[in-house]
């Protein structure tokens, strides 16, 4: 308890009992009570005091309780929209990972369309450079030894030419540089010659008119029983040889 609070209530006391000596009490009484209500009048000024204190701090804590709840509120919509832009990013990114699929896709098309187109380029390059190299060694079995005849074989399976003459049939796979595959390819033609040309070839021949000849495919050709010649004077040679060897034997 405060001195000044202890002092005026001892001082109360005092008189309070010097007046009921006195046979006063009911000043006795209300001397005590004024002093109790004095000396309780800062306490209760006090108690007042914080009270109104206490409202104001409930008012800010309610003002910043409705502030939180706004901020939680706004919280959970940041989220919500997180979650709607994550979830519209993880979209597009299906999107962009369908796309990128699609874009390969086609650059593989393409890719493989050019190979194809390239690949039927080629071939008909090819053919047309074979149509040239036939068409000339058929001019040139006609300026140079004219007892030949050259033929182009007219179906896709079987020589590239025919060529007849003294008694001799050979069929003839021309190509730029020859593989195993053309002496193999030769070799199942010859049964075709025989069913349409009514004949089967005297002699299979490799014509290279690049006049490459692997070593290889020169060896495996001749275990085939396949000649390979790298012009038309070696072809020529070639005819007359079996010509001769054929006549020897007739004779």
């Amino acid at each position: 308890m405060p001195a000044e609070v202890e002092k005026a209530i001892a001082q109360a006391e005092e008189t309070a009992i010097e007046l009921v000596r006195l046979g006063r009490v009911e000043d006795a009484l209300r001397c005590v009570f004024g002093a109790i209500r004095e000396a309780l009048r800062p306490l209760v000024e006090s108690v007042r005091r914080q009270g109104e204190v206490l409202s104001e701090l409930m008012e800010t804590v309610g003002g910043q309780g409705e502030r939180i709840n706004e901020m939680l509120k706004s919280i959970e919509e940041q989220r919500e929209n997180i979650d709607r832009l994550t979830a519209d990013v993880r979209e597009l990114t299906k999107n962009v990972s369908k796309l990128t699929e699609d874009v390969e896709a086609l650059r593989r098309g393409l890719e493989l369309e050019a190979h194809m187109r390239r690949s039927e380029v080629e071939a008909v390059r090819g053919e047309v450079v074979e149509l040239r190299v036939m068409r000339g060694l058929a001019d040139w079995f006609e300026e140079h030894a004219p007892e030949y005849k050259v033929h182009g074989w007219p179906m896709r399976r079987g020589p590239d030419l025919i060529v007849e003459g003294k008694g001799v049939l050979a069929a003839v796979e021309a190509t730029v540089r020859p593989k195993a595959e053309d002496v193999d390819q030769l070799i199942a033609g010859a049964g075709i010659v025989k069913l349409e040309w009514g004949l089967k070839p005297d002699l299979p021949v490799i014509y290279s008119y690049s006049g490459e000849m692997p070593e290889d495919v020169a060896t495996y050709a001749a275990e085939k029983g396949v000649r390979v010649v790298r012009g038309p004077r070696e072809l020529r040679a070639l005819l007359d040889e079996v010509a001769r060897a054929k006549e020897g034997h007739s004779a």
